[in-house]
């Protein structure tokens, strides 16, 4: 395990040691340079300039209805501030959550559901947590393809986020919520 941090991604050259979950996911996030595929949902480009990468998920098919597709970090562990852009456009957005995945399950950090606009947004999430986890970007596909998230220029820090609330996650296995403990969103 890595006491390190992954640092800054903003996907120029791939995906920063961020993994595919091959196991509990419908298809891949996408390595993305431009617009997506789909017309009038999805990213014109990314966060920074507009013409460098990001990824995103694509909401045609084979990806369903209700299907989510995950981006894993490498092990962490200790305090961190957590801030990253996503982008969530079109008409039947789903939803975008950030969980911290231990071998209890995963804890439910943020999520944002819907249409949450056309340009890139930050979300900045606070924690501390004393066991190894992982951070996982899970995108969730809506109704329909229109339906694309996107994520970009992702930073982790070890020290707390200014202004921020914390996030404890040690003690909290109690609160199952079908395998899953909410505990924090930001606005």
């Amino acid at each position: 395990m890595s006491s390190s941090l992954p640092g800054c991604c903003d996907f120029a050259t791939g995906l920063c040691g961020y993994t595919q979950d091959k196991q509990n996911d419908a298809a891949d996030w996408e390595w993305r340079r431009g617009p997506t595929l789909t017309s009038y949902t999805g990213s014109r480009g990314d966060h920074t300039s507009g013409l460098g990468y990001y990824v995103y998920m694509e909401a045609s098919p084979p990806m369903l209805p209700g299907q989510s597709i995950r981006l894993v970090s490498r092990p962490l562990r200790g305090s961190q501030c957590l801030r990253f852009y996503y982008q969530m456009y079109g008409s039947s957005t789903g939803q975008l959550s950030v969980h911290i995945q231990k071998d209890t399950g995963d804890l439910l950090l943020w999520q944002r559901r819907g249409v949450q606009g056309i340009a890139w947004l930050r979300a900045t999430v606070d924690y501390q947590s004393e066991s190894p986890y992982q951070i996982v970007f899970e995108a969730t596909r809506g109704s329909s393809v229109r339906s694309d998230i996107a994520i970009e220029d992702i930073i982790l820090e070890g020290r707390p986020c200014p202004g921020a609330p914390r996030v404890h996650l040690w003690g909290l296995n109690q609160l199952p919520l079908h395998g899953r403990h909410i505990l924090y969103c930001v606005c």
